[in-house]
């Protein structure tokens, strides 16, 4: 019977320990990312209210000058109360209350419908911000999703290198051991090198190249970049409220006009370039496509900064109400 020599079984010995030692690092990790599919994205219709606000019947905004002519309604309210009064429809219930004689029954019905219609402004104030409030909260939950498995990649990748280091070590420490040639064991360790190279690298892109189909037919901020004469997602006086100059300062631009003017100068899409600027317009003001987190992030923000001129509403229509108050 023949033996073998213990020289010819040192290189089975090693390749049977890397092996070994392969077969534990593919088990360890898998990198494989996890996908989204369009189905699982949040509806964009539990945002949207049950019914589209209409605005009332009769309502109307006037010209600045009607209301700059009106000598009783100029001397009773202030400039920024009837602006606001303006776009909420209400200046035909203002004459009305004032032309009653005071302390009467009919004043005070009067003041009740002005009231009753203040109301019903504020709650379509509130309505709308909500909206907008979810459609920030829907954009935020789908970037975070992609970030945190951009993270657990990350992770696995890191794992996955640090122990591709490790066998490299090991097999090229078993190799001289076993007292392989430099032929074998060298571009061993320089291939061992360049994977964990090329894991590295692909950590670094994994964050970025992570995507997800992201509706949205109803689209708040397309009305804000488009600026149609009515809107399908505001509510008139809301609608009226951004889109009319002189509103919180006289000779001043529109609010709808200031706030693209911060998105597009200092704003999220002010820093980027021409291309990429293109881009992100037709995808964010349009019916909707393939996002990145990033390109979610600043769909979120937009939607924070609108809610909050929105809201600034909440504050002229307060003023509006005092004032009406102190009418007599």
């Amino acid at each position: 019977m023949v033996k073998s020599s213990p020289a010819g079984r040192r290189p089975a010995l090693f390749w049977q320990a890397l092996g070994l030692s392969g077969l534990l690092l593919l088990g360890s990790c898998n990198t494989a990312p996890r996908s989204l599919a369009a189905k699982d994205v949040p509806d964009e219709s539990e945002c949207a209210p049950l019914t589209p606000v209409v605005a009332p019947k009769g309502y109307a905004v006037l010209p600045e000058a009607v209301l700059a002519a009106d000598s009783l309604l100029a001397r009773t309210f202030s400039v920024d109360a009837l602006r606001t009064a303006n776009v909420c429809g209400l200046v035909p219930q203002l004459r009305a209350m004032l032309a009653t004689p005071p302390g009467t029954l009919a004043r005070v019905v009067a003041r009740q419908q002005v009231g009753s219609r203040l109301t019903d402004v504020a709650l379509e104030i509130s309505s709308t911000a909500g909206e907008l409030d979810c459609e920030e909260e829907r954009a935020d939950q789908i970037a975070d999703f992609l970030l945190d498995e951009a993270g657990s990649r990350v992770k696995n990748l890191t794992i996955i290198a640090i122990l591709l280091g490790a066998l490299g070590s090991v097999a090229t420490g078993l190799m001289s051991l076993f007292e392989v040639r430099k032929t074998i064991y060298r571009p061993v360790g320089i291939a061992i090198g360049l994977i964990g190279a090329a894991l590295g690298y692909s950590s670094l892109r994994t964050s970025a190249a992570a995507d997800i189909p992201f509706s949205h037919r109803r689209n708040a901020l397309g009305d804000v970049w488009h600026g149609p004469a009515e809107s399908t997602v505001f509510p008139a006086a809301v609608w009226n409220y951004l889109s009319r100059p002189g509103i919180r300062g006289a000779n001043r631009p529109p609010l709808r006009k200031r706030l693209l003017n911060r998105w597009l100068t200092a704003g999220e899409l002010g820093a980027k370039d021409a291309d990429e600027k293109k881009q992100l317009e037709d995808l964010l003001f349009g019916a909707g496509g393939t996002y990145k987190a990033d390109a979610l992030r600043i769909r979120a923000n937009l939607f924070d900064q609108l809610e909050s001129t929105v809201n600034l509403m909440k504050s002229d229509v307060q003023q509006l109400a005092r004032e009406v108050a102190e009418v007599e």
